[in-house]
């Protein structure tokens, strides 16, 4: 049986494997290559603007890296593993624009946040076997008070056809305007843990003018 993190701070202690088609930590495939398709309309989503990003999750860099090629105003990421952060941190130091990298768990550090962004791109690893599938459902609320008017919250759903009753509920009590967008051309391999559909739904969750 792999073993889940006892606390968060456990899961900061596992060794991380990056590899050139996967990222394993502890015993855990936490990204693969196949994913790029999906970073890909993430990134284009979160973008809308060009304006200032915050990513939460930095993983393999496939996102960071596509939310570079289509271009923003500034970056700001949260890592919650120090290995993948200072990865993190070497990949930023090769960017155009400001890149920010701050270490630890989002729970602790959204908190903290003063700035305001123009879109957020969410993708975390479910450290509890009740977060698998939904471990951005906490996140979900708390978004609307780190988005500018007309911000944009768009994560890696986990979710395929039909899209759950109880998530939809979730995201229309925060937003008013959501996009649900089926991204195909998913190539997971044989042994990949964590999704095996050649598709993915992923909401794109907008504040309209009011910041509603």
């Amino acid at each position: 049986m792999k073993k889940y993190p006892s606390h968060n701070d456990e899961w900061n202690q596992f060794k991380v494997d990056l590899r050139e088609d996967e990222l394993i930590i502890g015993d855990w495939q936490v990204m693969q290559a196949w994913e790029l398709p999906l970073m890909k309309a993430l990134a284009k989503e979160v973008t809308w603007n060009h304006g200032d990003i915050l990513e939460i999750g930095f993983g393999m860099g496939i996102s960071s890296g596509q939310i570079m090629e289509y271009g923003c105003k500034s970056h700001t990421i949260i890592e919650a593993h120090p290995v993948v952060a200072q990865q993190a941190r070497e990949w930023a130091k090769k960017q155009k624009v400001p890149v920010i990298v701050l270490e630890g768990f989002w729970q602790n550090l959204i908190p903290a946040l003063t700035d305001k962004f123009d879109g957020i791109l969410f993708d975390t690893y479910p450290l509890k076997p009740e977060e698998r599938g939904m471990n951005h459902f906490s996140f979900i609320p708390l978004s609307v008070n780190l988005l500018k008017k007309g911000g944009v919250l768009t994560y890696y759903s986990d979710e395929k056809l039909p899209f759950r009753h109880e998530h939809l509920d979730l995201i229309f009590t925060s937003f008013k305007e959501v996009k649900l967008q089926y991204v195909g051309g998913l190539t997971p391999p044989e042994d990949c843990e964590y999704w095996q559909e050649n598709y993915m739904i992923i909401p794109v969750c907008k504040l309209d003018a009011e910041g509603i």
